[in-house]
């Protein structure tokens, strides 16, 4: 009887950090500022984003693998981001949305609009916020919400209607 030599595919090798950061840093950023919902901060949550992923030498073949890592990476990087801005709103030093900051070459109407949706979003619990802004905004279907978020399907779903209840009240209601 003869033994075969077993075959092992080796681990892909890391990531090169500038590979990495070329390939995603725009998509890392995107996300981050629909997260956040304004460019203050953001520099500084895309430059950790790609620290972690250099610390744990980020290692895949898979495209689809290596961003949603970045993703999962970015969520949680936002959501520390936005409690420390409500605690720091909570110490009167931080205003919230500023107009100028949401300004993406849209119209004024448009902006003005996306200043009060996350003026709106500020008051929701992080968690929530970061559940509905997947939703809605990003566009990610729920069980993506859910692994993202890092919360079971049902507690998205609840995230997500508790922040849209919030989201649709108009104003003579809040």
């Amino acid at each position: 009887m003869s033994t075969a030599p077993h075959l092992r595919l080796a681990d892909p090798p890391p990531l090169a950090g500038a590979d990495l950061y070329a390939r995603y840093a725009k998509y890392v950023a995107r996300l981050g500022f629909r997260l956040l919902g304004r460019d203050d901060g953001l520099d500084d949550l895309v430059q950790d984003v790609f620290l972690a992923a250099t610390a744990a030498k980020v290692r895949s073949a898979n495209e689809h693998e290596a961003r949603g890592w970045l993703a999962t990476v970015t969520v949680r990087l936002a959501g520390r981001v936005l409690r420390r801005r409500r605690l720091a709103r909570f110490f009167g030093l931080d205003e919230g949305p500023d107009e100028r900051l949401l300004s993406t070459g849209a119209s004024p109407e448009t902006v003005t609009l996306m200043a009060q949706l996350y003026r709106r979003l500020d008051a929701a619990p992080t968690a929530e916020r970061l559940a509905w802004t997947l939703r809605y905004v990003e566009n990610e279907p729920l069980d993506e919400v859910a692994r993202l978020c890092g919360c079971s399907l049902a507690t998205a779903k609840r995230r997500i209607a508790a922040v849209q209840r919030l989201v649709t009240e108009t104003d003579d209601e809040a």
